[in-house]
C-alpha cells in the first residue's frame, strides 16, 4: 500500500494578509497624519485668532486712551505758556502717551517678566511689539499738499488730497475752513479755535446754510449710546475732526505669519453749546424743591444732563433723554416720551438687556436704550463740560498770541466775561460803606469793531433820571426796599443810546454787556459770592420787549442781578432760513450770567413767574447741589411752586443761541469702514 504525504503549498493568501496589514497601517498613518495636520492647522488658526484678538485689544486700549488725552491736549494748546513747550501737545506726543497709557506694546511689563526668572522660556505673546517710532503704527491715511510726516489728516479744506481720496473721502464729515497758518498748526496739534468755521463748499450733513451759520450749525448727533441727544437727531454744534490710521503687525509678520492690520478712524471733538432744558456740572436734583415740595406746572421738552443726576417725585420728559457723566439715581415716577425709566436701569445685565432689545428692534413700551445713560459706561465717548465756575466773571487775559499754540486763548473761549462786546466798570462809589456808583466807565464797539471808552461821572456828564437827558440814559442808580444799592440797566433805552454814539457798530455788534467792579480802589468793593447786604447789585428794567436786539443779548455780571419786571416777553418772527417754521414761537436769544438772580425787587409783592428756555448752573464742586427751580424773589424767599410756571425747552436752531453761552465737548472715535 502506497503511502501519500501532503504539505500546504505557499500561496497568495499569506501575501494577501501582509498587503492588507500594510494597507491598513498606511491608512492609519495617513489618518494620523491628517489628524496631525488638522491639529497643526487648528493650532495655527487659534494662534492667528489669538494674535488678531491681541491686536484688537491693543487697538481698543489705544483708542480709549486717545478719548481722554486729545481733549486735554487741545485745552493745553489754548493756554498761555503752551508755546514755550510745544512738543508736549503734538500728535506724536499724543499717540506716544496713548500707547504708554494703553500698555499696548507688551502683554507683560518687561520688569515684571524679568522678576519671574523664566530664563530662556519662549513667550507665547507673538503679538508683542517694540515700536521705535510712532510712525511705525500710526499715520495719516492720505498725503497732504505740503507733504511732511504727519500723523493725522485734519478735517479742513486744505486737506484736498484726503477729501478726494476714494477710500476715505466719501465717508468723512463736512470739512471746515480755516486760515493757512491755523491749518499748519492743525497738522501738528489738535486745534480748537474760533478760526474754524463751516464753508458753503463742504455742506455734507449740515442742516442749515453754512453762509448763514458758519460757527455752529445743525448737524446730526452721532450714533453713540450717550444721550445728550438721540442718534440722528439734529443738534447745534461744530464738529472738529481728524483722520488717522492704526497699523498692527507690520513688525511681527515674520514671527506670526499674519499680515499686518490697518484701520482708519475719525476722531471728533464736537463743540456743543449748552442747548438742553437743564444741565449742570455738579449734582443736580430734579422733580422736587429742596424742602421736599413737588414741582408744579413744569414741562420738560428735551434732555437733562448733569455730572450726577437724581430724580425725585414725578419727572416726565416729553422728548430727549436723561444722562449723567458719573451716575443717575432714579426715584419716584421718571419717564421719557411716556416710557418709564426704572431704578437700576444701568446695572450690569440690565444695561446689556436694554442694548440687545434696542439692537433687535424689539418694541418694548417700558424702556428704550437711549432714554437714559451714564457717560462712563458707553465706550469710546467722552462728554466734557467747559465750566469755569465763578471764574467766568473774571476777564483774565490769555496773553499775547505768541505765548500759546492755538489762535484762540482758553480764557477767551471758556469764560463769559471776555466774550462781552460792551463793558461797564464801576469806577467810584459814595464810600466804602455805601456802594452807590458815582462814576462808571463804559466801552462799546464802533463800526470798525474797535473799543470806544467814555467815563461818566455824577455831577458832570452822567445825569440822573430827573436831570436833563437822564430819562434816556440807560444806566441809572437806585436803592431798593432792602437798602441794596443797584446799578440799573434800562433795557428799553440801551438800543437808542448805542445808536446815538459816534461811529457805533449798532446793537448787532454790541450784543452783550459785562458789568464789573474796579479792582484797584479802596472804596469800590469786589462783591462776595454769595452777595453781602453791603454789596452793590444790578437791576434789569424795561426789558419786556427785546425786539430791537437784532442778534439777541447777553449780560455778564459779577454782581447779583435783579430781574425787576417782565423780560423778553414779546415774540418776533423767526429768522429766515433758520430751520424754525414760520409762525412758531420765537424770542430774541437772551442769556444772563450772574452768581445770583432775584425775580422782582419788592419785599412784599410776589408776582407769578413764567419761565421759558434753558437753565444751567456754574456750580462745579463735588459737594455742590443744583436745584434748578429754586428761584428766589426780591425778598430772598423761594418763589412758591404755585407761583411758578416753567416751560423748559431745547434749542431748535443756532438762531436761538444767545451771544454768550456755555460750552461742552463731545469726543468720539469711529472706524471708517
Amino acid at each position: 500500500m502506497k503511502t501519500q504525504s501532503f504539505r500546504q503549498r505557499p500561496g497568495s493568501r499569506g501575501y494577501a494578509t501582509i498587503t492588507m496589514v500594510t494597507s491598513i497601517s498606511l491608512l492609519i498613518v495617513s489618518l494620523m497624519a491628517y489628524t496631525l495636520i488638522g491639529s497643526i492647522r487648528s493650532f495655527d488658526n487659534q494662534a492667528r485668532a489669538q494674535v488678531k484678538q491681541d491686536y484688537s485689544q491693543k487697538e481698543d486700549a489705544i483708542l480709549g486712551a486717545l478719548i481722554h488725552i486729545v481733549p486735554n491736549k487741545a485745552m493745553g494748546a489754548m493756554r498761555q505758556g503752551s508755546a514755550s513747550n510745544p512738543s508736549a501737545y503734538t500728535w506724536d506726543t499724543i499717540f506716544s502717551e496713548a500707547l504708554a497709557m494703553a500698555n499696548a506694546e507688551q502683554a507683560v511689563n518687561p520688569q515684571l517678566l524679568n522678576s519671574l526668572n523664566l530664563g530662556t522660556a519662549i513667550s507665547a505673546n507673538t503679538g508683542d511689539t517694540e515700536f521705535t517710532s510712532v510712525s511705525q503704527f500710526v499715520n495719516a491715511p492720505a498725503g497732504t499738499y505740503s507733504g511732511g510726516s504727519n500723523r493725522v489728516n485734519g478735517g479742513n479744506w486744505w486737506e484736498y488730497i484726503m477729501l478726494g481720496d476714494a477710500r476715505v473721502g466719501p465717508k468723512i464729515p463736512a470739512a471746515l475752513q480755516l486760515p493757512h497758518s491755523t491749518y499748519l498748526l492743525d497738522k501738528q496739534y489738535p486745534i480748537i479755535s474760533f478760526d474754524k468755521t463751516y464753508v458753503s463748499w463742504y455742506t455734507k450733513g449740515l442742516g442749515l446754510s453754512a453762509d448763514t451759520y458758519p460757527l455752529y450749525n445743525l448737524i446730526q448727533y452721532p450714533d453713540v449710546k450717550f444721550g445728550y441727544k438721540r442718534p440722528g437727531e439734529y443738534f447745534v454744534a461744530k464738529r472738529n475732526w481728524w483722520v488717522f490710521s492704526l497699523t498692527f503687525g507690520s513688525h511681527n509678520q515674520e514671527r506670526t505669519g499674519i499680515p499686518s492690520v490697518t484701520k482708519d478712524y475719525v476722531l471728533s471733538i464736537y463743540e456743543v453749546p449748552s442747548q438742553i432744558p437743564l444741565s449742570a456740572a455738579a449734582l443736580m436734583k430734579v422733580g422736587k424743591f429742596a424742602d421736599g415740595t413737588n414741582w408744579e406746572n413744569v414741562s420738560l421738552d428735551g434732555s437733562i444732563f448733569a455730572d450726577k443726576l437724581t430724580t425725585e417725585g414725578t419727572v416726565a420728559l416729553s422728548a430727549g433723554a436723561i444722562s449723567a457723566k458719573k451716575n443717575v439715581t432714579v426715584s419716584g415716577q421718571t419717564s421719557v416720551s411716556g416710557r418709564t425709566v426704572s431704578e437700576g436701569f444701568d446695572n450690569i445685565g440690565a444695561r446689556e438687556e436694554r442694548a440687545a432689545s434696542a439692537n433687535s428692534g424689539a418694541n418694548n413700551s417700558l424702556s428704550d436704550f437711549y432714554d437714559a445713560s451714564v457717560g462712563g459706561n458707553v465706550g469710546r465717548v467722552a462728554f466734557i463740560q467747559i465750566n469755569p465756575g465763578t471764574d467766568t466773571f473774571i476777564n483774565t487775559s490769555d496773553g499775547a498770541a505768541s505765548e500759546r499754540i492755538s489762535p484762540t486763548g482758553w480764557n477767551a473761549y471758556s469764560r463769559a466775561a471776555p466774550k462781552a462786546q460792551m463793558t461797564l466798570e464801576v469806577r467810584s462809589v459814595t464810600s466804602s460803606s455805601d456802594q452807590m456808583p458815582t462814576s462808571i466807565r463804559f466801552s462799546y464797539r464802533n463800526s470798525s469793531n474797535a473799543l470806544v471808552t467814555t467815563t461818566y461821572t455824577r455831577g458832570s456828564n452822567w445825569p440822573t433820571d430827573l436831570q436833563t437827558g437822564g430819562s434816556t440814559f440807560p444806566f441809572q442808580t437806585a436803592a431798593l426796599e432792602n437798602a441794596k444799592r443797584v446799578l440799573i440797566v434800562h433795557m428799553d433805552r440801551l438800543p437808542a443810546f448805542i445808536a446815538g454814539l459816534s461811529s457805533t457798530g449798532g446793537m448787532s455788534r454790541n450784543n452783550s454787556l459785562y458789568i464789573y467792579p474796579r479792582t484797584d480802589s479802596s472804596s469800590v468793593k469786589i462783591p462776595s459770592i454769595p452777595s453781602l447786604t453791603s454789596d452793590m447789585a444790578v437791576s434789569l428794567r424795561g426789558g419786556n420787549s427785546l425786539t430791537a436786539y437784532t442778534s439777541g443779548f447777553s449780560l455778564v455780571s459779577r454782581y447779583r442781578v435783579y430781574i425787576a419786571d417782565s423780560l423778553n416777553n414779546v415774540q418776533v418772527p423767526a429768522p429766515a432760513n433758520s430751520g424754525i417754521s414760520s409762525g412758531t414761537t420765537y424770542y430774541p436769544p437772551l442769556s444772563i450770567f450772574a452768581p445770583e438772580k432775584r425775580f422782582g425787587e419788592s419785599l412784599s409783592i410776589q408776582s407769578p413767574i413764567e419761565l421759558t428756555g434753558q437753565l444751567s448752573s456754574l456750580k462745579t464742586g463735588s459737594s455742590d447741589t443744583f436745584n434748578p427751580l429754586e428761584l428766589l424773589s426780591g425778598s430772598d424767599a423761594r418763589v412758591p411752586a404755585g407761583s411758578l410756571n416753567a416751560d423748559l425747552t431745547t434749542l431748535r436752531s443756532p438762531a436761538e443761541l444767545p451771544p454768550i453761552h456755555m460750552m461742552n465737548w463731545l469726543v468720539t472715535i469711529e472706524e471708517i469702514h
